[in-house]
């Protein structure tokens, strides 16, 4: 069968509808008696809220016009504790949401004020206010290893002090504690030690987080923006105590997440319950600000990198050590130690992460989860080492390239790295680069490269496609997986209809719906790998049942013909043994309309592969051109060149766009980027600054493809976070070469670079 739409720059199957309007989100449904919901939320990190208080705010909040019910601790019915298969290693909150009057950080959930209006519902909030009994609170990981360890609270759903995780999520061989190696310190001669942070950064997706919630009975429907609906079902049936089959979760398309929508938020339950007890479907809709706090972050991180190289920059030893933050309620550690584990060759290795609780609301993924601040340390590391060692940066890579991976011991299943090294330079042009720091100039302003390796896992589990076709030859696909903005309705209409051997005009893909057949979360790098193998096992068997049901049905032109000799392509049914030739919409009105009906539509699951022969990375290099004016302290980065290396592209048009995005995500991250609050209050302050298409260049993006059929039949490995890996440590090494200051910090800062340069500047 001849490929004809994958590989192809397809446009957006959904791209009418985006552009034109007509594309709903979960915000724009409108359900007949239809009431609407708004939050409140409190304005202390820690301490407890007067009971009394709290019911006086709820009298007067009653009172406010339209408004017909006000859930809080005082009334909320009792939910249900998650099971610790949810919580331990997921960020998923241990504690259901208003159980008790504690409070553990500034946003929590105190009230859900439901009106006949958002107005009337907005202002009522507006008026529930509410007396505290603070506590100390700890707001910093550093604060909490200097306090004494307070008791856990409510059976360890309130937790305190720091602790040592074990693994990613539910990734138990990416050990966030790991060593190799000798256990002393090595004493080659090469070496550097630094320190880099990076602060929090908030998602800020364009589509902002909102839900609705009716009944029907005793069952259950919720629209949410969210890209994890059979999780949302299972989380949502946990703490409410029913049946998953009485849930249905519908999440069409997500206007961006970035990892925040990627879990069940608590403002989700809230609004099911509200529903339940005014007996009418409720809405609601975050403000910008209460997603700071309502619907994750990236926590801050301080890293430590120790390497040792011999006087030729190989690598000795290699230590990563990381301090990140996680709330009192629920589980999650930014793993910026992964990729140290495996980037390089290194004989000896000692990674650790250690995740303090602080009063602050819960992190989660975001885009480039651990390798986006983690490859900002190692790759800034690296260029101090190459510096250190009198080496090219991409020579020094090169030196330490690691051709199997350290941390499993396997092969990997496919490695382009140095391709990408070699390709990208002639590209960007890396051998005019001059040595020295502050050496080049343009127009009175600095001029600086950078380079910087970019990693990301390829990852695939198990999903299930239901294929259903009716008379006129139409074939939907359908999956509980989820339309983020990435493309992936577009992909996979792509990929079934070369599969099926049909025209795209006769294939449709449906996602977004917990009835479909089950799928993981739109996450990882990981939904075309994994959705794209179930979409297509199916469309081959489909394929497979029509040949055999043609050749199987009196009334077919090929009955009783061998379905070797029937070739389907481009919708067209031919024979090697005659000439006969139809169309699979002539065929089927040929046929019994039930034996299309039970033959043609079907479910299927495909598993998630054999993944114990090898490891599966993607790859690539990022090089960078900035220009700094020390006098105004701006950094403008002024070219880019990525060159990649993630298997088989399916659609090229959509993955330079998936890398772009990323680069630019990557950008804001390095210069812009960072959540500001109150230290003492920990209230927000100011404002969250994000990268526009003024603050970046032409990217000019390349791909080595080479196919990774060990991961998955169709080959690729994920797109749509590797662009953001290795960004931000590219546009700091192109500020060191074009300032020669060090800097290490996140983001960089008009002050940092205003600066007077000086040896202080080179190695604080």
């Amino acid at each position: 069968m001849a490929t004809k739409l994958v590989g192809t720059d397809l446009n957006r199957v959904e791209g009418h509808g985006k552009v034109s309007g007509t594309a709903l989100y979960t915000a724009d449904y409108h359900l007949a008696d239809l009431l609407h919901a708004v939050l409140v939320q409190s304005e202390i990190p820690s301490g407890r809220v007067t009971a009394a208080s709290l019911e006086t705010a709820t009298q007067r909040t009653l009172a406010a016009p339209g408004v017909s019910f006000v859930l809080t601790p005082l009334n909320c019915p009792a939910l249900q504790v998650l099971p610790r298969e949810l919580t331990f290693d997921l960020p998923l909150e241990r504690r259901p949401p208003l159980s008790d009057l504690t409070v553990q950080h500034v946003g929590q959930h105190l009230a859900l004020v439901v009106a006949d209006s958002f107005e009337n519902a907005t202002f009522a909030a507006a008026q529930f206010d509410v007396d505290y009994e603070t506590s100390p609170a700890l707001l910093s990981a550093k604060a909490v290893l200097e306090a004494p360890v307070a008791p856990d609270e409510h059976d360890g759903a309130v937790r305190h002090g720091s602790y040592l995780p074990d693994h990613f999520v539910k990734l138990v061989e990416e050990k966030l504690q790991d060593a190799r190696g000798p256990a002393e310190a090595s004493s080659a001669p090469v070496h550097v030690h630094s320190r880099y942070t990076t602060p929090i950064n908030a998602h800020y997706p364009i589509e902002l987080s909102a839900c609705i919630a009716h009944w029907d009975g005793d069952s259950l429907t919720v629209h949410d923006s969210t890209r994890w609906i059979i999780g949302e079902r299972a989380a949502l049936a946990a703490y409410l105590k029913m049946p998953e089959e009485k849930i249905r979760v519908l999440s069409p398309l997500v206007g961006g997440a970035f990892g925040s929508k990627s879990f069940l938020w608590m403002h989700v339950v809230l609004t099911a319950l509200a529903s339940r007890e005014v007996s009418r479907p409720v809405k609601l809709v975050l403000t910008r600000d209460q997603m700071f706090s309502s619907t994750g972050h990236r926590p801050r991180t301080a890293q430590t990198l120790d390497i040792h190289a011999d006087t030729e920059g190989r690598i000795a030893s290699t230590e990563h050590h990381t301090l990140t933050e996680t709330s009192t309620v629920a589980h999650f550690c930014e793993p910026a130690g992964l990729s140290t584990r495996f980037l390089y060759q290194s004989p000896r290795l000692v990674v650790s992460h250690r995740t303090a609780r602080i009063n602050g609301p819960t992190p989660c993924f975001m885009r480039g989860p651990g390798e986006a601040p983690g490859l900002f340390a190692l790759e800034v590391a690296m260029d101090e080492l190459a510096y250190a060692a009198n080496l090219d940066p991409i020579e020094l890579r090169v030196r330490n390239h690691a051709p199997m991976d350290q941390a499993s011991g396997k092969p990997w299943s496919t490695k382009h790295l140095l391709e990408c090294y070699t390709q990208g330079a002639a590209q960007f042009g890396w051998e005019r680069r001059s040595v020295e720091p502050r050496s080049m100039e343009r127009d009175g302003v600095k001029v600086g490269w950078g380079v910087a390796t970019a990693t990301y896992p390829g990852r695939r589990m198990a999903a299930g496609c239901r294929v259903t076709t009716d008379s006129l030859g139409n074939v939907t696909f359908a999956s509980a997986t989820h339309e983020v903005g990435n493309g992936v309705r577009t992909v996979m209409t792509q990929v079934a209809a070369d599969a099926a051997g049909l025209p795209l005009e006769q294939v449709k893909f449906l996602s977004g719906d917990s009835g479909f057949p089950g799928a993981p979360y739109s996450g990882a790098s990981q939904t075309t790998a994994t959705v794209g193998s179930a979409v297509h096992l199916a469309a081959q068997r489909w394929q497979m049942h029509l040949l055999q049901l043609l050749t199987a049905i009196p009334a077919s032109p090929f009955y009783q013909h061998d379905p070797a000799a029937l070739k389907l392509d481009n919708g067209l049914v031919s024979s090697t043994i005659d000439a006969t030739a139809l169309t699979v919409r002539e065929l089927l009105q040929l046929l019994p309309g039930n034996a299309v009906t039970e033959k043609l539509s079907f479910d299927v699951q495909a598993t998630a592969g054999d993944q114990d022969e090898f490891a599966f990375q993607s790859f690539g290099a990022q090089f960078c051109e900035v220009e700094v004016d020390e006098e105004i302290g701006r950094a403008t980065v002024t070219r880019w060149v990525g060159v990649f290396d993630c298997g088989r592209v399916l659609n090229p048009k959509l993955a330079r766009s998936q890398i772009m995005g990323g680069i630019t995500f990557g950008l804001g991250m390095a210069l812009l980027e960072q959540v500001p609050y109150d230290t003492m209050t920990a209230q927000l302050i100011g404002e969250y600054y994000l990268p526009t298409h003024a603050d970046r260049p032409e990217f000019d993006i390349h791909f080595i493809e080479s196919p990774d059929y060990a991961l998955d039949p169709i080959g690729v490995r994920g797109i749509g976070e590797i662009g953001t890996c290795g960004v931000p440590a590219a546009i700091a090494n192109a500020i060191f070469h074009a300032t020669g200051k060090r800097l290490r910090n996140l983001p960089i800062t008009l002050e940092q670079l205003m600066a007077p340069y000086g040896p202080a500047g080179v190695k604080p």
